[in-house]
């Protein structure tokens, strides 16, 4: 593990540099991605002001779940900005290279690129979220507790679902629709996804299991959560990611590689 986390550290080091050369790129770019956070939420706090409300939620849980949304989201997106570059790496073959090198196979494609603008943003994002919980008296330890395991929770879940879509560019070369189809299916639970018809709640808890992912931290947070929401976030996210290894092994044994 030490030595996959300087690997790691090192490509993180190397695309922080690229990322960096041009600075005004590099801050306009990361000006933009403040700028949409900021917008969106003055378009929350407007909703809010005329409702007080959204469903059976009141204005500091509404605003808690969209917190912990872009938490969740920035975190990924800064974990696992491999995926998005792994394509170029199976349509030239270069990935036949990255095989044989003493890592696990899913490094490079999933680990191989670091997003330094979403570290940034980051930051300054989780020391928002903790004043927001001191202000309006969230602080439990036991929610936080729980609320970090399921964090944790939440990232297999999430990096299985990069590695199915990993595994789909392996046997089809597209990615970029999936990835997509994966945002946009997560902006789903900006909001509690309680909102959703039952139907709709359905297909993200047990079908893309976006409830587990977003929704139950946030409510475990606030001291909502049931302990067979629990469980059952526990077992998906396990299942999820057996089920994720099984079709990467799948798919690398049937990688039509450069030389073939």
């Amino acid at each position: 593990m030490m030595r996959l986390l300087k690997i790691w550290l090192m490509i993180s080091s190397r695309a922080a540099q690229s990322q960096l050369i041009n600075p005004w790129s590099a801050l306009l770019f990361l000006l933009g991605k403040i700028i949409r956070f900021l917008l969106f939420f003055v378009f929350l706090f407007k909703i809010l002001s005329t409702s007080g409300s959204l469903g059976e939620y009141g204005k500091e849980a509404i605003i808690i779940f969209f917190l912990v949304f872009n938490l969740i989201d920035i975190l990924t997106q800064f974990l696992f900005r491999g995926v998005y570059h792994f394509r170029p790496l199976i349509v030239s073959g270069d990935y036949d290279l990255d095989l044989l090198k003493p890592l696990p196979s899913f490094f490079r494609p999933i680990f191989g690129w670091t997003d330094i603008l979403d570290l940034i943003t980051l930051v300054p994002l989780w020391f928002y979220f903790l004043w927001f919980l001191g202000i309006n008296n969230l602080f439990n330890f036991s929610n936080l507790a729980l609320f970090s395991v399921l964090i944790i929770n939440s990232l297999f879940l999430s990096f299985a679902f990069h590695l199915f879509i990993c595994a789909v560019c392996i046997l089809t070369t597209e990615i970029d629709h999936l990835i997509w189809v994966y945002r946009d299916l997560t902006s789903m639970a900006r909001f509690s996804t309680d909102i959703y018809p039952r139907l709709v709640r359905g297909i993200l808890t047990f079908t893309i299991p976006v409830v587990v992912l977003i929704t139950v931290p946030a409510k475990a947070l606030l001291g909502l959560l049931s302990w067979p929401w629990l469980v059952l976030s526990l077992v998906i996210a396990f299942l999820a990611l057996t089920g994720a290894f099984k079709f990467w092994r799948y798919a690398l044994g049937h990688y039509a590689s450069a030389s073939s």
